[in-house]
């Protein structure tokens, strides 16, 4: 219902809204969007309009009101312009805090939704548990059996509408786990995402005991880059690539 509304919506108040750029001005009601804004987060968000160059965001805030131009040649060559806009896609600005007319950063949220994928290699495990309970060297295994062993599996994240997210690759652990000779790295359980003054976070959740989704660690990553089949993300430990899953 409320993507339906969404889809109804916003391509009527793009028609109205900015072409009041070049017209008399009019007052604008607010845009209907399904963004959780975190509390402190100062981050402009709305959609980009016709009119938009190289150098010049036309953006037509969710808050409502006229659209707003944004000076974006700084934001270019500091490449922190994340995903170039095509009209009516959702996006997000930070404002410079000695131009209110110009913008630092602009990221493209239509681009950042998706399923955003990366392949890990299990490694070998040192040891495996014994039938006495003490740990023993993995057997030495033949170099075919190596090689199916040793397959990568897809790991990722998928960004989706009303701030949720799913992680990709998740295998729930099985009881012969443990007598596997590899192991995979533990994958990011993340279910919820925000934008918050320019910085993407992450937040992981796990199930209680009644089966509720508990949020129980964020983690803050910047953009470095937003295309459309690439997006790299810096954690606090080092960055990380992803590919956009077809």
């Amino acid at each position: 219902m409320k993507q339906t509304l969404f889809a109804l919506l916003v391509p009527a108040m793009l028609t109205v809204a900015c072409t009041s750029v070049t017209q008399q001005p009019q007052q604008t009601s607010a845009v209907y969007n399904d963004l959780q804004r975190q509390p402190g987060d100062s981050t402009l968000y709305g959609l980009a309009c016709d009119g938009c160059t190289d150098s010049i965001l036309v953006f037509l805030p969710y808050t409502g009101g006229d659209p707003d131009t944004f000076n974006i040649i700084e934001a270019r060559a500091r490449r922190r312009m994340l995903g170039r806009p095509d009209i009516g896609d959702e996006i997000a600005i930070v404002r410079s805090s000695q131009d209110s007319t110009v913008a630092d950063m602009v990221i493209n949220l239509e681009r950042l939704k998706g399923e955003w994928c990366y392949q890990v290699v299990p490694k070998l495990k040192l040891s495996l548990p014994s039938a006495n309970g003490k740990n023993q060297a993995p057997p030495t295994l033949p170099d075919s059996i190596l090689k199916k062993w040793l397959q990568p599996r897809e790991y990722g994240i998928n960004i989706m509408r009303d701030n949720v997210a799913m992680p990709i690759g998740y295998v729930r652990p099985g009881t012969d786990d443990k007598q596997m000779p590899v192991e995979f790295p533990a994958l990011k359980l993340y279910r919820e995402w925000h934008i918050f003054n320019g910085h993407l976070l992450l937040t992981e959740s796990r199930r209680d005991t009644t089966g509720n989704l508990k949020a129980f660690n964020t983690d803050t990553t910047d953009i470095v880059l937003l295309r459309r089949d690439s997006l790299v993300l810096r954690f606090k430990d080092g960055e990380q690539g992803y590919y956009l899953r077809k």
